[in-house]
């Protein structure tokens, strides 16, 4: 399979999908902004898991970034989005949207990897903690510097997911230091199933892939089904709306978000 490169891939739908054997691709196509994630491209990874659980020649699922100037798997949420969040409202379709396509992807039959290079930050490393496995190359970043960017948080479920791929305490120390986790960071916490060279990704993922797709598949998707059950036990239902409302509507994310627009460091004043 051949990633679009930027010139064609700007011409593209959002996101494309590939056929490759028992394996479908999906690549996130938005290489000028780093592939970063919009409501509709939420939206159709949603209808892509739908269309995978409806298809019994599927027998996993690939989730990739578009090639760019810079490699990237997914540079977070895209900041218009982010910039609309100033209600209770608003920031719940937010969440549950964004929620919505992580539980799409946890729940999808096959199993799911996530072939990462570049940034990975934010949703984008939300989505790659939601698959099964992750393989990438020692270009990746991984995490959520919203501690000196944007002020916001995140919802327990979302860090359970982290915690469940890191460890509680590399969880907190990648948040509390706003730094973005290098592939032998992951690789040491047991993140990755391997790190190879950016011009082998594409081809060691397939393989991959083609290895669990020969696996049984019933043995995979208990095994994960009870992993995640066993995960979410005990998560309050909304316990956390407090806390996302503490951050969501505060000052402070609305002067991260002016002061990452504007390139400069923003001023916290813990409101």
């Amino acid at each position: 399979m051949t990633i679009a490169t930027t010139g064609e891939a700007d011409a593209l739908p959002e996101i494309l999908t590939e056929r490759r054997g028992a394996v479908q691709w999906v690549i996130f196509n938005r290489p000028k902004a780093r592939n970063a994630i919009t409501p509709w491209m939420e939206d159709r990874l949603i209808e892509i898991c739908r269309e995978v659980d409806a298809d019994p020649a599927v027998k996993a699922l690939v989730l990739t970034g578009a090639a760019g100037d810079k490699p990237a798997f997914m540079a977070g949420a895209d900041l218009s989005c982010l910039q609309s969040v100033k209600t209770p409202e608003d920031y719940t379709i937010l969440e549950d949207r964004a929620e919505t396509a992580a539980m799409a992807l946890e729940a999808v039959r096959v199993p799911t990897i996530a072939a990462l290079a570049g940034a990975c930050v934010g949703e984008g490393a939300l989505l790659a903690a939601c698959c099964d496995v992750r393989i990438a190359t020692p270009s990746v970043r991984f995490g959520f510097p919203i501690a000196r960017t944007v002020g916001n948080c995140l919802s327990i479920k979302n860090l359970a997911r982290l915690a469940a791929i890191l460890g509680t305490a590399r969880t907190k120390e990648m948040i509390f230091s706003a730094r973005l986790l290098t592939a032998d960071d992951l690789a040491g916490a047991g993140a990755l199933r391997g790190v190879v060279p950016d011009d082998d990704l594409t081809e060691r993922t397939q393989e991959l892939a083609e290895e669990l797709a020969g696996l049984a598949p019933l043995t995979l998707w208990t095994t994960r089904e009870a992993l995640r059950r066993w995960r979410d036990h005990g998560l309050p239902a909304d316990g956390d709306a407090d806390l996302l409302r503490l951050c969501y509507l505060s000052a402070d994310y609305q002067e991260g978000i002016a002061a990452f627009l504007e390139k400069r460091r923003p001023v916290w004043v813990g409101q």
